[in-house]
């Protein structure tokens, strides 16, 4: 299969194909994140989740400002709605996406501001595998699939 280029994880779709959950938050000081990166809340504020995050408000739907309590909108990671990301794997040729995924819990990878999931990683639950793009093909190396955060991850989700 297709060796696909790493691109930043997106908004795919909510539940009925409505709009996403947007609210804005303040900025922490020092953020560096860039749109279509994962946050959560600290103290109140917009803060960039790193690899293996355990909490997640949503996905920010513009780069940091580098201004403290700066608005910052975001997609909240309720229960309807799902993000396209690409797989990730320490060993890139094991990188690929497979039909074994779907209905798996894996972990959060983060590398130059964007976020993936991390095939690798089954220990520290982020997101649930629901499908895969129909951009790329079962087998591709760094493929696309449709993940929901865990409840147990959100932030805004019940249960969290």
């Amino acid at each position: 299969m297709a060796v696909k280029t790493l691109v930043a994880a997106r908004v795919a779709t909510t539940s009925g194909n409505t709009h996403e959950n947007i609210r804005n938050y303040p900025e922490a000081a020092g953020q560096s994140f860039k749109r279509g990166q994962f946050v959560y809340l600290a103290s109140g504020k917009v803060t960039a989740c790193a690899d293996d995050a355990a909490a997640i408000l949503g996905m920010a739907l513009k780069d940091a400002s580098t201004v403290t309590d700066t608005d910052v909108p975001v997609a909240l990671a309720d229960a309807n709605t799902l993000y396209e990301m690409c797989v990730y794997h320490g060993t890139p040729a094991s990188a690929i996406t497979a039909i074994t995924q779907v209905g798996v819990n894996y972990a959060l990878q983060v590398d130059d501001n964007k976020c993936y999931v991390d095939i690798e990683d089954t220990g520290n639950d982020a997101f649930v595998v629901e499908g895969f793009s129909p951009v790329d093909a079962i087998g591709d190396q760094y493929g696309r699939v449709f993940v929901r955060v865990l409840a147990a991850a959100s932030q805004v989700q019940a249960g969290s």
